[in-house]
């Protein structure tokens, strides 16, 4: 009766340890940042640290990087050279960022937008004239970081980048995260 009993138990606990799916932190795709170096946004007020560009990115981002920001104000724009620029904006808790974009990037008239790649926080798309198709393509991203108890909207410029440049803003979006020992 005892090797019944200890059977049984085994026979359970091998079973419970199966059908239960190991969930791991290691699951995540790590991003290489060989051609990036970090900064800390905690000088200019934001509670932060974001990668970008260094010299060896082939894009222009040999020039020590420019954040422009008015003391007060909410919204600050990183600069490394011509061509990386992104803005970031303080929305405080308006979580409604998102729903918002989604609803207004297709009532564009002008614009032929295709998305290539969203995400709960992100969405990268690519922007084309109607009236010249296939002319000139301009990649754009919109993303919504939630650090701190505050909605970052994070944008790059308006006119749009080139898909070289925006793999670069995007890794850098991704790296936009609380620091991790304030000072």
């Amino acid at each position: 009766m005892r090797n019944k009993i200890t059977f049984l138990l085994v026979f359970c606990l091998i079973l419970s340890c199966v059908d239960k799916p190991v969930e791991s932190s290691d699951d995540q795709v790590k991003i290489d940042y060989y051609q990036f170096r970090e900064i800390n946004l905690d000088s200019v007020g934001i509670p932060a640290s974001i990668m970008i560009p260094n010299e060896t990115a082939g894009i222009g981002a040999s020039f020590a990087p420019k954040i422009l920001h008015d003391d007060g104000g909410f919204k600050w724009h990183i600069n490394v050279g011509r061509h990386f620029n992104v803005l970031i904006e303080d929305y405080g808790d308006y979580q409604y960022l998102m729903p918002e974009f989604l609803r207004r990037i297709n009532t564009k008239d002008i614009f032929n937008i295709e998305i290539i790649e969203e995400s709960s926080d992100y969405i990268l798309y690519k922007r084309e004239l109607k009236a010249v198709p296939n002319q000139q393509t301009t990649y754009h991203i919109y993303g919504v970081k939630y650090l701190n108890g505050v909605y970052y909207e994070f944008t790059n410029k308006e006119e749009g980048d080139s898909k070289k440049v925006i793999d670069f803003i995007v890794k850098s979006f991704l790296s936009f995260k609380i620091l991790n020992n304030p000072q």
